[in-house]
């Protein structure tokens, strides 16, 4: 699973654990959580990180990098082909809504 399946799909706050916030959309589960290293040598470090939550097992999807609007974050996957592509990943409700569409550039 990458974050490309993830479109479009409105995710709506279920809990927030000690672990993170987990967010869950039709069938799928998702597990936000502050970065806890500290990433030496790199301009542009992630502020979060988002994983699905498959079989009660956690598998990481990517960091959430800061953009000029605190409700909205970057992120990145790569494809089939080892293309990289940039998301926008959106909160809403005061954090109690999360969406994930791929970035438009203008």
């Amino acid at each position: 699973m990458n974050l490309k399946s993830l479109f479009d799909i409105d995710f709506k706050l279920v809990k927030v654990a000690q672990a993170g916030n987990i967010f869950s959309g039709g069938k799928i589960t998702c597990l936000l959580k502050p970065v806890n290293r500290d990433y030496q040598g790199t301009t542009k470090k992630p502020v979060y990180y988002l994983s699905v939550i498959e079989n009660g097992l956690s598998q990481y999807l990517s960091g959430l990098f800061a953009t000029g609007d605190d409700m909205v974050f970057s992120a990145d996957y790569k494809d089939s082909l080892g293309v990289k592509h940039i998301v926008r990943i959106a909160f809403a409700d005061g954090g109690k809504a999360l969406t994930i569409v791929p970035m438009v550039r203008n």
